[in-house]
């Protein structure tokens, strides 16, 4: 079987609309760790004052993650290659789910010194927030406190549910938006 020149050219064009798709979503991604890290490095690392601003952080990326989740949906109904977006979803949304994680555990690391086996940096906090979704626990950081173990147990469940239900949400989205193309395509001919 031999394709036309203008089937050659649709497959020439479909590659490099999908490799778009795929920078944009790269930068994307990069945008948004660029923008959570500088969130979390504004977050006191001292006493005076830090539980405020370690909380109006929580709060600012709870916002962002609930914010980004809605338009994510939308995003993924409404894209031409619906598969990427999901994707990019799945990752933004992990990603957003350890920077809050990362926060609580600055929070709870600043308020009790003692709270983990070291005094938690915001970059050791999502280091230890990665940790704990990867279920690596190298051992190296570790909740000491009823508190501190009482967020990495909830973190751990929310993370079972985070991979479970989001992954669904966003596959089962991407894939009626396939079809939905696919059957307007077919009453269309």
């Amino acid at each position: 079987m031999t394709l036309s020149p203008q089937g050659d050219i649709s497959q020439k064009l479909n590659k490099r609309a999908v490799a778009r798709e795929l920078i944009i979503t790269l930068l994307r991604t990069v945008g948004l760790v660029v923008i959570i890290s500088f969130i979390l490095s504004r977050m006191p690392q001292e006493q005076n004052l830090q539980a405020v601003g370690v909380i109006i952080g929580m709060f600012v990326l709870t916002s962002i993650y609930i914010f980004f989740f809605v338009r994510s949906i939308r995003a993924v109904q409404k894209s031409k290659f619906p598969n990427i977006r999901a994707g990019e979803a799945m990752l933004s949304s992990g990603i957003l789910l350890l920077a809050i994680f990362a926060s609580i555990y600055s929070l709870i690391s600043l308020q009790d010194p003692e709270a983990f086996t070291e005094v938690l940096t915001p970059f050791s906090s999502m280091y230890f927030a990665l940790t704990i979704l990867a279920t690596v626990g190298f051992g190296d950081i570790a909740p000491t406190t009823v508190s501190a173990r009482s967020v990495a147990m909830g973190q751990m469940v929310l993370d079972l549910i985070f991979i479970g239900a989001l992954v669904r949400v966003f596959t089962n989205v991407a894939k009626r938006s396939l079809a939905s193309r696919a059957s307007a395509e077919q009453g269309s001919d």
